[in-house]
């Protein structure tokens, strides 16, 4: 056996061990050796080229990949007769690393090519075209090419009808159901999304189903059809629960989505109970809580109790998310409107005055100055009916002296000297207010 033979060999087996690393040093170790031949510029060069290539892209090596599968392309082109199928098959890959690396331009521009090449040889039905088709499509991020991705994907969705799998024929509904979202004509995406769940009904597959009912449940949300997504959103749910447990991120995502379904439809109670739920699980998974996603959770767990009139329940809510992002550096104009908002609700001045002092204690460090603070109040209580906020700033101008605002301020000290305590097991007592 040849060396380059031997080579080849032990690549192959290598790749298949999944020895990625090992492989990628023979391939390198075998270009060296047709250097050695003079056989550089033979067929089975430019297949050892590819074969390399692909070992590279699947270490995530793209640079290394994109040269091995462009020199490959180069060469399939002036060697490969009949339906250039070595050709082809490089050009395609060359075109994936490209789209993978985030390089959507000259991705687009070769899987164009191979549309072409493949359309010359007379492939324009076979599955693989319509796999070029899907890629091209999918490569075109620019708004103003959005009309010719949809009519590739239109394409390759009427080869994969006849000749494609289930699978391809999902991806294919989903893909131009999204692109028709965009655009926010969702009496076009919504049929291709219901056609895709059917089809995932078909498949008989448990992970198709999930993200085609999910993401169906999501048409239907946006476009105000919520009658229709809630039953879905439970079946996820329930489906998502039984396959990969609480602690996983896609329980998370559709326990959000359903809560704030719920809202919309007015089950406040009920979104609570799951908004409850979802805040345990950030707890005891993303602890030390500094998660943007967790103080969101807090705050429009807070707006529920608010909104059903439990107040001091509400109240804590707030402060914790505060709370939160005063541990962790981060941002609490969010916080700070909220308890404003609340206490003027309830017709506590008062105590509204004392979280403005408070936004004032940090207004030149953490967060954001007055003005930005007074615009998004004004922002927030636009539509309300509650006080404006600017019934503070007079009460503040008749407080503004050292010996009536040294207590608020003392207070608010303490209070950020006390430790960090989950909303669930906060005494009543918490809070600068309640000192």
């Amino acid at each position: 056996m040849s060396k380059i033979n031997q080579f080849r060999k032990n690549i192959a087996q290598m790749y298949h061990a999944f020895e990625l690393e090992e492989a990628a040093e023979q391939g390198e170790a075998l270009l060296r050796e047709h250097w050695n031949n003079h056989s550089m510029q033979t067929l089975g060069y430019a297949q050892d080229i590819y074969n390399l290539g692909r070992v590279y892209d699947e270490l995530g090596n793209f640079e290394r990949a994109i040269e091995l599968y462009t020199d490959g392309a180069h060469l399939f082109s002036r060697q490969c007769t009949g339906d250039a199928a070595a050709y082809t098959a490089c050009l395609n890959n060359l075109a994936a690393a490209l789209f993978d690396m985030g390089m959507e331009e000259p991705s687009a521009h070769l899987f164009a090519q191979l549309v072409s090449v493949k359309r010359y040889f007379g492939h324009e039905q076979d599955e693989v075209f319509a796999d070029s088709l899907y890629n091209l499509a999918n490569a075109i991020t620019d708004k103003k090419f959005k009309e010719n991705a949809k009519r590739w994907h239109n394409e390759a969705l009427t080869i994969r009808k006849r000749k494609g799998t289930a699978a391809d024929i999902i991806d294919s509904l989903h893909s131009l159901a999204i692109l028709h979202e965009e655009s926010k004509e969702y009496e076009k995406a919504t049929p291709l999304a219901e056609a895709a769940l059917e089809a995932a009904v078909e498949l008989e597959t448990d992970d198709d189903y999930v993200s085609s009912a999910y993401y169906l449940a999501q048409l239907y949300d946006a476009s105000g059809q919520y009658e229709k997504a809630l039953p879905l959103y439970t079946e996820v749910q329930n489906r998502t629960l039984a396959r990969v447990g609480r602690t996983h991120g896609s329980y998370l995502n559709v326990v959000n989505a359903k809560a704030r379904l719920l809202n919309k439809l007015g089950n406040a109670r009920e979104a609570l109970t799951l908004e409850h739920e979802r805040r345990a699980l950030y707890e005891s998974i993303y602890a030390p809580h500094n998660d943007r996603l967790y103080t969101e959770c807090l705050r429009r767990i807070g707006n529920l109790h608010k909104q059903l009139g439990e107040y001091e329940q509400a109240e804590q809510l707030f402060l914790l998310a505060l709370k939160n992002n005063y541990v962790h550096g981060t941002d609490m104009t969010a916080d700070i409107v909220e308890l404003i908002r609340l206490f003027l609700h309830t017709n506590n001045p008062s105590r509204a005055l004392d979280v403005l002092v408070y936004a004032l204690m940090h207004s030149d460090s953490r967060g954001p100055g007055l003005a930005e603070l007074l615009t998004r109040l004004a922002i927030a209580f636009n539509p309300t009916g509650e006080p404006a906020p600017d019934t503070l700033l007079v009460a503040l101008r008749e407080m503004n002296n050292r010996d009536a605002l040294q207590p608020i301020i003392e207070k608010w000290a303490k209070w950020e000297k006390a430790p960090f305590i989950p909303a669930f097991v906060m005494p009543p007592q918490a809070g600068p207010d309640r000192m």
